[in-house]
């Protein structure tokens, strides 16, 4: 005989290590097959987008906040008046995120995502197509078919909220 005879302790010895070997491709499939989707999920949290120095990053609202934070990150939603820019049949797919942040973790005004909401109305689809994706502050603050006010509208997440940014998408 060449090989060794299968004892019951070589047996649920390599079916031990098999076992473990599958439960970790069973936990790390999730994350391969679903990257950067916008869908993911983390103890019942879907995550969403932000846009922030011409990065897409991920991130999920934590605390909703009663006053204006202070120190703030400012953070504009993109919409057309009655729902999400990119929830607007003729707005451009290009747009990947509604929300544009003035600063990213790195950046020396970066605060954590202590977000001040600002409404950001698009009032000319055309101009908006021809321009997308918003991917910066200065993008939008710069387009005249944007009109920015303090605030949301009645259809946008809270006025005042923490929100980090927790990875790129």
């Amino acid at each position: 005989m060449t090989g060794h005879t299968p004892t019951r302790r070589r047996v649920l010895r390599s079916g031990a290590a098999l076992g473990v070997g599958g439960l970790g491709l069973a936990l790390a499939a999730p994350a391969a097959a679903n990257p950067g989707r916008g869908d993911e999920r983390g103890n019942g949290t879907t995550f969403g987008r932000v846009y922030a120095n011409d990065v897409l990053w991920r991130t999920h609202v934590v605390k909703i906040l009663e006053e204006r934070p202070d120190p703030e990150d400012r953070i504009y939603f993109l919409h057309d008046g009655e729902r999400a820019i990119v929830d607007t049949e003729d707005a451009s797919d290009d747009q990947q995120s509604p929300f544009v942040s003035e600063s990213a973790p790195g950046d020396q005004d970066w605060n954590g995502g202590k977000w001040t909401h600002f409404s950001a109305e698009v009032t000319d689809i055309d101009a908006f197509n021809a321009d997308a994706p918003l991917t910066n502050a200065e993008a939008v603050l710069e387009k005249p078919y944007i009109e920015v006010t303090l605030g949301r509208p009645d259809f946008g997440p809270p006025d005042f909220f923490i929100c980090p940014l927790n990875g790129r998408a």
